[in-house]
């Protein structure tokens, strides 16, 4: 993806994290062109991985347990068409990203201060959006139920992953039959650093049952 004219406002973002007191969390990384790559430059790796008409559509997306604000900050500055929620339950975090956003005039990213397993259940979020993003959710089938709630019927999950997607794949198979959902693609990319990430692309092929996502803590404690 071309940076453009976004490069400066990412550097800001990225200038802003690095300079938040060490007790909001943000991050371990204390080496700004680290963060840089690490996280900015994933963030865009993965759009770039998705079919480039989609760009340039209207489209409501989520990034589920945002945390710093990643992929999400990233997402709706370099796709400002875009509406960009940022869903976490960390209200100090989430705090920095909203500041952060109304100080920078990002009118296109929403802040969502809660547990994904309550806001999946909500009528105003449920099935709602076209693509999903999930970068730090644990466990794959953890991750798949609190996000596929959110999506309308064939939107896109994408949750990029480390060299043992294979075996997380294979885990995760009754948990997307019980959530309604495919693999689409999976497809491999490098940072500068040289190290093999892969996308997990999924499509919501039906409604998920509305007991999913289950009570606050279950789903990481027990994964389908």
């Amino acid at each position: 993806m071309q940076l453009g004219d976004h490069k400066l406002l990412l550097e800001k973002y990225v200038g802003a994290v690095m300079a938040a007191p060490g007790s909001l969390g943000l991050t371990a990384t204390e080496d700004p062109a680290e963060f840089w790559e690490r996280h900015v430059l994933d963030a865009l790796k993965i759009l770039d991985l998705l079919p480039k008409p989609l760009h340039s559509q209207n489209l409501k997306v989520v990034d589920v347990g945002s945390g710093n604000g990643i992929p999400g900050i990233p997402i709706a500055i370099a796709i400002p068409n875009w509406q960009v929620f940022l869903l976490d339950s960390n209200t100090r975090k989430s705090g920095f990203v909203d500041m952060f956003c109304k100080f920078n005039n990002i009118g296109n990213a929403h802040l969502l201060t809660s547990r994904a397993e309550a806001f999946a259940q909500q009528k105003e979020y449920r099935s709602q959006f076209d693509i999903a993003f999930a970068r730090a959710l644990g466990k794959l089938p953890s991750a798949l139920e609190l996000t596929l709630p959110f999506l309308k019927r064939n939107g896109l999950l994408v949750i990029p992953h480390g060299s043992s997607y294979k075996s997380e794949l294979t885990r995760s198979q009754n948990a997307l039959n019980e959530l309604g959902a495919i693999l689409q693609d999976s497809i491999p990319y490098q940072l500068n650093t040289q190290v093999s990430f892969t996308a997990l692309i999924f499509s919501k092929q039906r409604e998920t049952p509305e007991r999913y996502p289950r009570k606050p803590g279950i789903p990481r404690k027990r994964p389908l």
